[in-house]
C-alpha cells in the first residue's frame, strides 16, 4: 500500500511539472505573438513556478513585458499574486537598468578601440535588442565586441593596456567597465571539427567588412556602434547556440534571440543561400532542430524557417534547455565548483551523451581541447595556464 501511494505522488510530481511548463511555453508563446492564448486559472503556485522557470532561464524581464500587455486587455483577469508580480516588477525594473548601462558601456568601448585604430562590431547581446518589442526587457550580459586585427594586434593592444585578462581561442577578457565585463573577440565564434572550422573563419572573412561597416544606435544612446547585419545573424548566432549546446548548455533566452532574427525576415534566395551555407559550415542538423523548437514550442511561422525541422534532435534540444536552464547553470548533472581535470571528465561525459545527436562536432571536440591548450600556451605563455580547461 505504502509502495503504491509513494508511486502515485512521484507520478503526480511529474504531472504538476508537465503541466507548469506547458502552461509557460503558453505564457512565452503569447509574449511572442498575442494570437495566442494568455494561460488561465493558475494557481498561485502555478505562477510560483512559471516565475522559478522564467528566472532560471533569463526570461523574465521578456515575460512581464507580456503579462503587462495581457493586464490592458481589461477588467477581471486573474495574473501573478501579489508578491510574486512585485518581485517580477522590481526585477524586471533592474534588467531595464542594466540594459541602459550596458547600451552606455558599448558605446563608450566601441569609441575606446575607434580612437586606437580598431574597427568592431557589437555580438549578439545588445545589437539584438533591437529586434525585442521593447530594447529594454532582454536580460543583459558580458558585452562581447568583434574586433578587426587578428589574435595577435588584439592581444597586443589589450596587453599595452593593462586589461588582458583569460585569453581563449576565440576571444579574451577585456577587464570590466563600469561593472560590465567585457570580451574582446578576434573570431565571432568556432567550430571543434578543423575542417568546419577553417570554412568558419574563411567565411568571417569575406563578410567582415559589412559587419564592421553596418552602424545603428543602440536605445538612448546617441553615438554610432556597429552591429552585424540579419543576414550574418541568421548564420553566426546559430553556431553560438551550437557550441554551447556542446560545451556547457544553451538557454531559451539565446533560442529567443535567435526568433527574433528570423522574425526579421528574409527573401527565398536568402534562405537556399543559407541552408547551403549551414550545410557548408557542418550546423545543418543543429539549424533542423533549433528550427523545431522555434516552431513546435515557440510557435514561429513556417516562412520564418531556413531548413525543415527535426523532430527528433529538436525535442531533444528541447529536453535539455529546460533541464540545463541559461548556459547549463542549473543542470543537475553537472558538479561545479570541481578542479579543472573534473570539469574535462565532465566534458568528456557530456561529448559521449550528444555524440548520438551530433557525431562530428562531438567526436572532435576532445581533440580540439588540446590543441586550445597548447594554442593558450603559446598566446598566454605560463601565466593563467594552470587554471584554464582543455
Amino acid at each position: 500500500m505504502g509502495h503504491k501511494g509513494t508511486i502515485y505522488s512521484v507520478e503526480q510530481k511529474k504531472f504538476r511539472e508537465i503541466f507548469v511548463q506547458e502552461k509557460f511555453f503558453q505564457l512565452l508563446r503569447y509574449t511572442l505573438d498575442e494570437t495566442h492564448a494568455f494561460p488561465q486559472e493558475l494557481s498561485d503556485e502555478a505562477w510560483r513556478s512559471l516565475f522559478e522557470i522564467a528566472r532560471q532561464q533569463s526570461l523574465l524581464g521578456l515575460l512581464f513585458d507580456g503579462i503587462q500587455r495581457w493586464s490592458k486587455e481589461g477588467p477581471g483577469h486573474t495574473g501573478p499574486p501579489r508578491d510574486v508580480l512585485l518581485k517580477w516588477y522590481t526585477i524586471s525594473e533592474r534588467i531595464k537598468a542594466g540594459n541602459k548601462k550596458a547600451n552606455a558601456v558599448c558605446a563608450e568601448v566601441t569609441d575606446v578601440f575607434a580612437q586606437n585604430g580598431f574597427r568592431t562590431c557589437v555580438l549578439k547581446g545588445q545589437g539584438n535588442t533591437l529586434n525585442y518589442p521593447s530594447p529594454f526587457i532582454r536580460t543583459s550580459g558580458d558585452i562581447d565586441l568583434w574586433i578587426e586585427g587578428g589574435v595577435a594586434q588584439v592581444l597586443s593592444f589589450l596587453r599595452g593596456k593593462h586589461s588582458c585578462g583569460n585569453v581563449a581561442y576565440h576571444h579574451a577578457d577585456a577587464g570590466t567597465y563600469r561593472g560590465v565585463a567585457v570580451e574582446a573577440h578576434y573570431r565571432p565564434s568556432f567550430m571543434a571539427n578543423p575542417v568546419h572550422n577553417q570554412r568558419m573563419q574563411e567565411w568571417f572573412k569575406t563578410v567582415q567588412d559589412e559587419q564592421f561597416s553596418h552602424q545603428v544606435h543602440l536605445a538612448d544612446e546617441e553615438g554610432w556602434v556597429c552591429v552585424p547585419t540579419h543576414a550574418f545573424n541568421r548564420v553566426y548566432q546559430l553556431t553560438h547556440i551550437f557550441k554551447h549546446v556542446i560545451q556547457d548548455g544553451i538557454g531559451l533566452r539565446q533560442i529567443i534571440d535567435y526568433y527574433f532574427v528570423l522574425k526579421q525576415g528574409f527573401t527565398e534566395e536568402e534562405r537556399v543561400h543559407d541552408e547551403r551555407l549551414l550545410k557548408h559550415l557542418g550546423l545543418y542538423k543543429a539549424a533542423s532542430a533549433v528550427m523545431y523548437v522555434l516552431k513546435d514550442t515557440l510557435g514561429l511561422e513556417e516562412k520564418c524557417l531556413l531548413v525543415t525541422p527535426n523532430k527528433k534532435l529538436g525535442s531533444f534540444l528541447l529536453d535539455e534547455i529546460m533541464l540545463s536552464g541559461n548556459f547549463g547553470q542549473y543542470d543537475p548533472r553537472v558538479k561545479h565548483g570541481v578542479s579543472q581535470w573534473e570539469k574535462n571528465l565532465q566534458r568528456l561525459k557530456r561529448d559521449w551523451r550528444l555524440v548520438w545527436y551530433f557525431p562530428s562536432e562531438c567526436l572532435w571536440e576532445p581533440a580540439f581541447r588540446w590543441y586550445h591548450f597548447f594554442w593558450r600556451l603559446r598566446h598566454e605563455g605560463h601565466s593563467g595556464v594552470s587554471s584554464c580547461m582543455l
